[in-house]
């Protein structure tokens, strides 16, 4: 009898446990565990966030291979990149070796120098059962550094075994994008950290309407936009109130709406929480930042049954406009008080509920842990019948 594979998820930089990583890893986890698979994780130590799960490893050296210098220069930090390649080596050698047990790398937030690593890496260790499966989340094909992503792809490619290299993505959108600039094929896969119990939606029409602008602040994802969102003092702008990192430094004038800043990083329950209280999600995203890449905000907003407002031009709009949703979608959103009026709109509108519950009823059959188990199943299982034929 085959033996199960053991996945194991590689985190080049955990960000102090910020975003989606942690989330996203845990529910690999699940995933894996459906499929009667070991998942283990490993990554560098990180002194901002110490209370890993159990699967989780903090072996790999702490070399910074992301600091803010020119990317042709970061390149040749090789030393640095040598280090985080023998630390990477050293781990998988107790796995990899393990052998028939097929092993899976799985890498998805990553620049090119610790794909790099990766790379070298692997040529550390045996790769006769060894696949890697790397998930691109940005538009790196637009990226003066392309090449060099496609460069290290092909030399992964070229030492396993046929079959055995996936490019993934969870954009149909990028997936097409980066499938032709790499050419070779991409693989679309669910967005996996959405496990939310059911949310009632208790709203009164004279309640607060309670709009977040969830996440780190940042000028792609609207921080100018929201500034002026705040300040708008246009009639109905008392009953809304914007929750935002505290990091943001928002403040509203007289008459305005009211702002309530909340902690940068939350934990996944108190994350939850604000969902729950949350009746609108602004997602004013840089529409050439968002044009292709995904939102984990968007899709738990969704998946929650709350409704998003985003951006013309990008991923989100293009989901809602799928749906028939377009009302959501801002074109200008330089107009803070035409903004203000349609949130106020957007909060009671039943018909536009009914649109969400709907949307919410298809990213329920696919953006789940166990959609994603079935995924990760078809793409080893599809590993193996190529190895066969060749």
């Amino acid at each position: 009898m085959e033996q199960s594979p053991i996945l194991i998820s590689l985190i080049p930089n955990l960000m102090g446990g910020e975003g989606h990583i942690i989330p996203y890893h845990t529910s690999v986890s699940k995933a894996a565990k459906i499929l009667g698979w070991q998942h283990l994780v490993i990554l560098p130590p990180d002194l901002k966030f110490s209370n890993l799960p159990a699967n989780w490893y903090a072996c790999l050296s702490s070399e910074n291979l992301e600091a803010k210098i020119h990317p042709f220069i970061r390149i040749l930090k090789f030393i640095d990149i040598l280090k985080f390649s023998l630390s990477i080596a050293k781990k998988l050698r107790q796995y990899v070796l393990i052998t028939p047990r097929p092993s899976i790398i799985f890498l998805e937030r990553f620049i090119h120098v610790q794909l790099l690593a990766l790379l070298i890496a692997i040529y550390l260790i045996p790769t006769n059962n060894l696949s890697v499966w790397l998930l691109y989340r940005r538009d790196i094909h637009k990226d003066k550094t392309a090449w060099i992503y496609k460069s290290l792809n092909q030399a992964i490619k070229l030492k396993l075994n046929p079959g055995k290299f996936k490019i993934l993505t969870d954009s149909e959108i990028l997936a097409n994008s980066i499938s032709n600039y790499f050419q070779d094929s991409v693989n679309v896969m669910p967005i996996p950290h959405t496990e939310f119990i059911d949310i009632e939606d208790t709203r009164n029409q004279d309640d607060e309407i309670v709009c977040w602008w969830a996440g780190t602040p940042r000028l792609e994802k609207g921080w100018e936009i929201v500034k002026s969102l705040v300040n708008c003092t246009t009639d109905g702008a008392d009953k809304i109130c914007v929750v935002a990192a505290q990091s943001s430094q928002l403040i509203s004038n007289t008459g305005g709406v009211r702002i309530n800043l909340i902690a940068d990083s939350l934990s996944n329950l108190e994350y939850l929480e604000w969902l729950k209280k949350s009746d609108i999600m602004l997602l004013p995203y840089d529409a050439n930042a968002y044009k292709e890449r995904t939102s984990g905000i968007f899709t738990e907003c969704i998946m929650a049954g709350k409704i998003p407002v985003v951006t013309a031009g990008t991923w989100m709009a293009k989901e809602l406009s799928k749906y028939q949703a377009q009302e959501l979608i801002i074109d200008d959103w330089s107009q803070p008080k035409m903004i203000t009026n349609k949130i106020l709109q957007f909060a009671n509108s039943v018909e536009l509920k009914a649109k969400i519950t709907e949307i919410q009823k298809s990213y329920r059959k696919f953006h789940t842990v166990e959609s994603y188990a079935v995924e990760i199943k078809k793409l080893f299982d599809a590993s193996d019948h190529a190895e066969d034929i060749n």
